[in-house]
């Protein structure tokens, strides 16, 4: 991957676009074949399979920097969940038949990927799943509901986690890959933030699945795969929005006049700067204990809490500075502000009680 030619297409072809896409609330086919045909659907997925075999941390890297230079966090999670929620899972856990079947059009951008594992009132927490997986004859009839899912309305394929063996509880469900259509339907949902990412809710309408297309073994759902996907997303999009932080927070300093800012709001400034530059370097701890490192299990839990509270509180503190302050923030700059609203829901997952029912 070339990231002097990453940095040139998230300047000038993502950032030049990005608030008619958040006006049109629309992902922009050109845009994601041109990261096909760049490698970075395919950055962390083995040669054999069409991807670039480079890993998740060059992955992650490609998604910082395109974060960061295009102003775009809602493009760079759509990317990340493809990637991290269906691609990445499926040749860590699917069978040889699928990856071959799929895993080449997800890195080629000729289908777009999406994980339908939360679901409302419920969230991730797999003690309340509702959605249910029925044997059928040589497959499965799956009945529930999902979301919000990122990617939905633009998804061809959704790795879904179902209720196989209701009275089992986490040990009872499974994962399966659903294609779109055949009683899948999507209802669109405006999160009223991060524009530029499609999110809807995924309702299964007795939606029937080939036995092949179950994901491992029945009971793999949590204890394998859920589990993975919760730990592997966090950890490769925790250093994208510190990477959009950091240019917000550049963005805002470049905005204003030293002389009209009092000693301690210059301090409170340079002191959040320091604080981006220790979650960067601590994002890159957390992305190492979790894909080069066998072990370190409780720093890196110890670390998804840390930035589950620390992330959300350093945005409270510049929103609260901004008020203060009074400063007068142009479009790009409030709606970069808006989408780190999705720390709030960071917040809720990464407390002590979600762990713990997680886990």
């Amino acid at each position: 991957m070339n990231a002097k030619e990453l940095r040139t297409f998230a300047r000038s072809k993502v950032l030049t676009s990005v608030e008619r896409r958040a006006a049109s609330r629309t992902l922009d086919w050109k845009l994601w074949k041109k990261l096909a045909d760049m490698g970075v659907l395919g950055m962390a997925i083995d040669k054999r399979y069409g991807g670039e075999g480079a890993g998740v941390g060059e992955f992650t890297e490609c998604l910082a920097l395109l974060a960061g230079e295009s102003l775009d966090l809602g493009l760079a999670l759509c990317v990340a969940d493809h990637v991290m929620l269906c691609a990445y899972p499926l040749q860590v856990f699917g069978s040889q038949e699928q990856k071959e079947e799929y895993l080449p059009g997800l890195c080629r951008g000729e289908s777009i990927g999406a994980a339908a594992i939360s679901e409302p009132n419920a969230g991730a927490d797999p003690a309340h799943m509702r959605t249910r997986a029925v044997k059928e004859g040589d497959g499965y009839v799956l009945t529930g509901e999902k979301g919000p899912v990122t990617n939905a309305p633009v998804a061809d394929l959704f790795l879904v986690i179902a209720a196989t063996d209701p009275p089992a509880g986490k040990s009872g469900l499974s994962a399966f890959l659903v294609e779109k259509g055949g009683g899948v339907r999507v209802e669109e949902v405006d999160l009223g933030f991060l524009a530029t990412s499609p999110h809807g809710r995924v309702i299964l309408e007795r939606v029937r699945v080939p036995s092949r297309n179950l994901v491992g073994e029945e009971g793999w759902g949590h204890e394998r795969v859920s589990r993975s996907l919760f730990l592997w997303e966090r950890a490769a999009v925790i250093p994208v929005v510190v990477s959009f932080m950091e240019r917000w927070h550049h963005l805002l300093i470049s905005s204003l006049d030293p002389n009209d800012m009092s000693p301690d709001t210059r301090d409170a400034l340079a002191q959040r700067k320091v604080e981006l530059t220790a979650y960067r370097l601590l994002g890159e701890r957390l992305l190492e204990l979790t894909f080069d490192d066998e072990g370190g299990g409780r720093e890196r839990l110890e670390l998804l809490l840390f930035f589950g509270k620390a992330l959300p509180a350093w945005v409270d503190s510049m929103r609260a500075l901004v008020e203060g302050m009074r400063i007068p923030l142009d479009e790009t700059a409030s709606r970069m502000l808006a989408d780190l609203r999705l720390l709030e829901v960071g917040r809720s997952i990464l407390d002590w009680r979600f762990q713990k029912a997680l886990f």
